[in-house]
């Protein structure tokens, strides 16, 4: 407990602009957790209780969509829940990466792995709503209402810009650890 206190505090005095980027990273995460559990109990809860379809988060009424196809609404929703939990777990993972650089010797295995791990997940989110968009759109062409589903996705284009971005770092990295492994070799 002692050493992660040290940990911190060093980190405040010698890296604070990484520190004050990790603070805002993790009220993100926090953010984009709330909004996954609320969603994750509302809908838990209006299966048992209509009612509750017609205000699931911050407004969102599926109550139309329950009524005409519960296996629809169900998987609606599940879709929506997985992109809410990995746009989560993508911002964990940067809470990991801000927490393990150095800036004294910044490439290290574990951050490479780190910066991957985030592209794949990018490339999952970006996939993801992609094909969701194209769900909803044919449920919409059919006669479900969606409220605003859509729009509470985002866009999927701009996750992957962000993995090809990512992959493009983590290739950097990983180069840059081969060669500080073979410099510290060397010396």
């Amino acid at each position: 407990m002692n050493s992660i206190k040290t940990q911190w505090k060093e980190k405040w005095v010698n890296q604070p602009s990484l520190m004050l980027i990790t603070v805002v990273i993790w009220s993100i995460f926090i953010g984009l957790c709330i909004q996954a559990g609320a969603l994750l109990f509302t809908f838990a809860y209006s299966l048992f209780n209509p009612i509750v379809s017609q205000n699931l988060y911050e407004g969102l009424n599926l109550s139309a969509l329950r009524e005409q196809n519960i296996w629809y609404y169900g998987g609606v929703l599940s879709i929506v829940l997985f992109i809410a939990g990995q746009k989560a777990y993508l911002f964990f993972l940067m809470i990991r990466i801000f927490l393990k650089i150095n800036l004294i010797q910044p490439f290290s295995r574990e951050v490479s792995k780190l910066i991957s791990s985030i592209s794949y997940v990018a490339l999952e989110i970006g996939a993801g709503i992609i094909i969701a968009s194209g769900i909803f759109k044919w449920m919409q062409v059919r006669g479900y209402e969606l409220d605003r589903v859509p729009q509470i996705l985002g866009g999927g284009f701009e996750f992957l810009l962000m993995a090809a971005l990512l992959i493009a770092i983590g290739m950097v990295f990983k180069r840059g650890v081969e060669i500080q492994d073979e410099n510290e070799l060397t010396v």
